[in-house]
């Protein structure tokens, strides 16, 4: 195949992949006041349901669909969620028994609700995970109310509960149960606790602010396990009357729980800073057992680098024959005067611009073992990698390959200006250019997802079917695989000092020998005292 051809079509696979996969928006439905939310979320799966001005009744979502409130709207009491992947968006929640309920299902996100005048909770997480940001929970009727309450998840992921604001109730943010993050929320005006992590639970509780709370600022009970780092915990007052635990304590970790507190400030506090009860101890481990899993987690990386490996080798194995076959119908290839050598200088800058390149994508396959690892391993929040950590996650992956794509089309086209490459190096760069070309497509694909939804990572088309990070840790495998066999291939054809297949010997083809001339040898010379 020609490298234009070649390159044409790997082109056209890409822009064929972005025709294909190009995102439609999803289809946005006006919630009228008196319309039921539900029943249009089950009729319009996907949809982005916006509930229009007014007061509108509680409603069930069983569908995965994002509900938006545009101003003005209001929802008169439960709002409950039993979808995986359902987003509630601005949602304003007055009165009702628990302002929003999720139960039962993972990977809901409550994107700045503000749930007022509930009584007995605030939010309520029953055996799900959530994702909870910029909230407001205020004005618990209860006594005994909560403002948020993730309970019996013990099976599940983690929960994450960053940004809220809760004011007042028994307890602000609490757990039974659970696993969970309590991350840079502000908690006032509690009774009882401020932020508790209680009944066997696993809880990272870091740069949150309680102040003006009575009991206690943060409590780790009943055999839970806590991390507890960079609070600020402020005019705590004790509750009169009251079990120890509710002394006015800064932190109050009671019966058999194991806590690690570093770096808290504590000011105004009636109790102590620190106070252990009831066979509570104190380490200086990351006390939590389930955080990271361990190792175990990445098991998966063996059998999918196996698997991105094979699949390399079988297009490299269809791409061999492929050339082998063409091959064969071609004619015979005549004797003739083999190109004049490649300069030294230009070999060498060959060499350094391909090592360099190899280099670049070897660091590119750390970014994605990086990610198994956050992901897999220590269930970390942030699953960017290195670079994707302070940058535009997609932007950064999408330029990037656009560049690995850019350079394995140099690697082939220097394999073939200077003859470095033989066939089977060739049929490699052409596998993992398709390769490469097929990666294109995903990242086209979740880019323009990434634009159109505004979605951080977007899944792009095997995404929605298959675990997002080993997919591309296996592309990414492959392709650095490839990378690394056309590198050694290139590399060493460019050192030799002559272009590979000039020392071939003769070809035979379906029409004859195909002759070649070795440049290094002297021509023949008559025999002396032979007729000429």
């Amino acid at each position: 195949m020609t490298a234009r051809r070649l390159l044409v079509a790997a082109a056209l696979v890409v822009a064929a992949g972005a025709v294909l996969v190009a995102p439609r928006p999803a289809p946005v439905v006006t919630v009228a006041p008196g319309d039921d939310a539900g029943a249009l979320a089950e009729r319009h799966p996907g949809a982005v349901l916006e509930l229009a001005a007014g007061r509108h009744a509680p409603f069930t979502i069983t569908t995965a669909v994002t509900v938006r409130a545009r101003p003005g709207a209001v929802v008169g009491g439960d709002i409950r969620v039993e979808a995986p992947g359902a987003v509630l968006e601005g949602l304003v929640v007055e009165g009702g028994h628990d302002g929003i309920v999720v139960r039962g299902v993972d990977g809901v996100v409550l994107d700045g609700v503000h749930v007022a005048g509930a009584e007995l909770h605030g939010i309520e997480v029953v055996d799900a995970t959530v994702t909870i940001r910029d909230c407001v929970v205020e004005r618990l009727t209860s006594p005994f109310a909560q403002g948020i309450e993730i309970r019996n998840a013990t099976g599940r992921g983690r929960s994450l509960v960053e940004g809220c604001r809760v004011i007042g109730g028994f307890e602000g943010i609490t757990s039974h149960s659970a696993r969970l993050v309590v991350r840079a929320n502000h908690v006032t005006a509690t009774t009882k606790r401020g932020i508790a992590v209680g009944e066997m639970s696993e809880g990272l509780v870091e740069q949150n602010r309680v102040e003006g709370v009575r009991g206690a600022g943060i409590t780790c009970v009943d055999m839970s396990h806590c991390e507890v780092v960079a609070n600020t915990v402020s005019d705590v007052a004790a509750v009169p009357a009251a079990w120890n635990s509710a002394g006015g304590h800064g932190i109050a970790t009671v019966y058999y729980s194991t806590i690690r507190a570093r770096g808290n400030a504590f000011t105004g506090l009636e109790g102590e800073p620190l106070l252990l009860l009831t066979g509570a101890v104190e380490v200086d481990r990351f006390p939590l057992s389930h955080w990271p899993p361990g190792w175990r987690g990445a098991w998966l990386a063996v059998p999918v680098a196996a698997g991105a490996i094979a699949g390399l080798a079988a297009v490299r194995w269809a791409a061999g024959a492929l050339a082998g076959r063409r091959a064969r119908r071609r004619p015979a290839v005549r004797a003739g005067p083999v190109p004049a050598a490649v300069p030294l200088r230009l070999r060498w800058l060959l060499v350094v611009i391909v090592l360099g390149g190899a280099a670049v994508q070897a660091f590119h396959m750390l970014e994605h073992l990086v990610q198994v690892w956050q992901v897999h391993v220590a269930h970390t929040q942030n699953r960017s990698g290195i670079l994707g950590a302070r940058a535009d996650t997609e932007w950064v992956h999408f330029l990037f390959n656009a560049a690995v794509l850019a350079f394995v089309v140099l690697l082939w086209r220097a394999g073939r200006v200077t003859g470095a490459l033989d066939r089977r190096g060739t049929a490699w760069v052409q596998a993992t250019l398709v390769v490469q070309a097929l990666h294109m497509v995903e990242h086209v694909a979740k880019l323009l997802q990434h634009l159109d939804d505004g979605v951080r990572t977007a899944p792009g088309v095997a995404g929605h079917h298959v675990n997002l990070v080993w997919l591309h840790y296996g592309i990414n495998l492959a392709v650095f695989t490839g990378i690394v066999v056309v590198t050694v291939l290139l590399v060493r054809g460019l050192l030799a000092g002559s272009p590979a297949g000039r020392h071939r010997p003769a070809r035979q083809t379906d029409r004859g020998t195909a002759l070649t001339i070795d440049v290094d040898e002297e021509p023949a010379r008559p025999l002396e005292g032979a007729g000429v």
